[in-house]
């Protein structure tokens, strides 16, 4: 009984899902209508305080900020089109002479992003931020903030590419990144099916969050599963799923690995990952029971799979179908419960009166020295075409006929399997044998 494997098309449905669930923001949308770091408009000195040395940035006039504010009240209100209304009859009112300096329009486009995100009209937030960075001379940190906002912004609309582009240009202004910023890059690369560049960011995060002595999350290993896994390295998606199961262990992880160890052909450690899941309470699904008797089988531990069908069907798990039946048949003969095996294999030949199931009932009834039912199973099995070797089904049929003494009949079952090659010699030995018995017969019926 060979090991089953988890086919790749049916493990890439398993990974492909997770890839986009590991996708986790890196940082809160920086939204806030004053200031990127979700604080108020602070006092002009303070906006420009340690800016001076790398930018110039021109003053927010008291006059401005207090119309700003008015926005804000009603924005914290959740009154967003009385906010809009404020911000719209300021840009009026300074459209004239009397017009807002570049640090004073790159807040007012930050703060309409701010309602546009809150009504979800991601478009519009997005060209308001492009607003804000099309400013010249705004604070180092308020351009730093807008950047990864934008970027973020691309990802909710899923444009990966310009996600991409815009965390590229955010990390070329950015001091001392973060670990999740690298993350959230890795999966723009992940969307864009650049496995490569995806990885090297991942390895990037990860090595950022050991610099500064942080767990790397799981989430963060997931993507790198998922990208080992869509490139084709069996080995280190291994390598990474015995690193999750470890460190969190769940179902997912010990059925993906024991998938995993089935492509590598690591038969023990396949057995193993299942064997820890099932016994763990997490597979109860028919295919995944199934699957653990068949790996059972596969690892010489009959009993095993006797037991995991048996409480399966009692369970209402597994369905008594002829399949699970065969299955379960199967695993009871080779646990030598032959008389078990013949009861289950019986159900499954009634329901899917196939020819394979018979021929596999006559050879245990022939064991049983049962020949009355062998022959009868046999014949059944022919009838329905004999299973997979019909010359077999004819050898066993010719021996329950010679037990039952029906040497002729037996005769007949024999030289129908001669005709196949496969069964000519041991066919031609029976016959052979017969002959002499018949004639052996004849004389001591003429003796007496």
């Amino acid at each position: 009984m060979g090991l089953p494997t988890v086919t790749r098309k049916a493990f890439s449905r398993v990974l492909g899902v997770a890839a986009l669930a590991a996708a986790v923001w890196a940082l809160p949308l920086a939204m806030s209508p004053f200031g990127l770091d979700g604080s108020q408009v602070l006092a002009q000195e303070q906006q420009q305080k340690g800016q001076e040395k790398t930018r110039r940035t021109p003053a927010l006039r008291n006059e401005v900020y207090e119309k700003l504010s008015t926005a804000q009240q009603a924005a914290e209100a959740n009154n967003f089109s009385e906010a809009k209304s404020a911000l719209d009859a300021l840009v009026r009112e300074y459209s004239g002479k009397k017009q807002l300096n570049s640090y004073e329009l790159a807040n007012v486009h930050n703060f309409y992003a701010f309602i546009y995100y809150s009504q979800e009209n991601y478009q519009e937030a997005i060209r308001s931020y492009e607003k804000v960075l099309a400013q010249p001379d705004i604070p180092e940190a308020m351009e730093i903030g807008t950047r990864y906002s934008l970027a973020q912004l691309y990802f909710v609309i899923e444009d990966y590419a310009k996600a991409a582009q815009a965390l590229e240009a955010w990390f070329r202004v950015a001091p001392n990144p973060a670990p999740d910023a690298y993350i959230l890059l890795a999966q723009a690369n992940y969307q864009l099916k650049q496995y490569d560049k995806a990885l090297q960011n991942v390895q990037k995060g990860m090595a950022e969050a050991e610099r500064r002595n942080q767990e790397p999350k799981e989430n963060w290993w997931l993507l790198m599963r998922v990208l080992y896994y869509e490139k084709g390295d069996i080995k280190k998606t291994t390598e990474i799923l015995e690193i999750l199961a470890k460190k969190w262990p769940k179902k997912d992880y010990f059925v993906q690995l024991s998938g995993m160890y089935g492509e590598l052909k690591q038969d023990k450690k396949q057995l193993g990952a299942m064997e820890t899941a099932y016994l763990s309470g997490w597979v109860s699904g028919e295919r995944e029971l199934v699957n653990m008797a068949y790996l059972y089988l596969g690892g010489d531990a009959p009993y095993k799979a006797a037991r995991v069908l048996e409480k399966g069907l009692k369970a209402k798990q597994i369905e008594p179908t002829a399949k699970n039946l065969e299955l379960y048949g199967i695993a009871l003969r080779q646990a030598r419960e032959n008389k078990r095996a013949v009861v289950e294999l019986e159900r499954a030949a009634g329901l899917a009166n196939d020819g394979e199931m018979w021929s596999r009932l006559a050879n245990i009834y022939l064991d049983l020295d049962n020949n009355g039912k062998a022959a009868e199973a046999a014949r059944k099995s022919i009838n329905l075409g004999g299973g997979r070797r019909p010359d077999n089904t004819r050898i066993v049929l010719g021996m329950a006929l010679y037990n039952l003494g029906k040497y002729k009949e037996a005769k007949n079952a024999f030289a129908e399997a001669r005709k196949d090659k496969r069964s000519e010699k041991i066919a031609s030995q029976w016959l052979k044998f017969l002959d002499t018995e018949i004639e052996r017969e004849a004389e001591l019926a003429k003796e007496a």
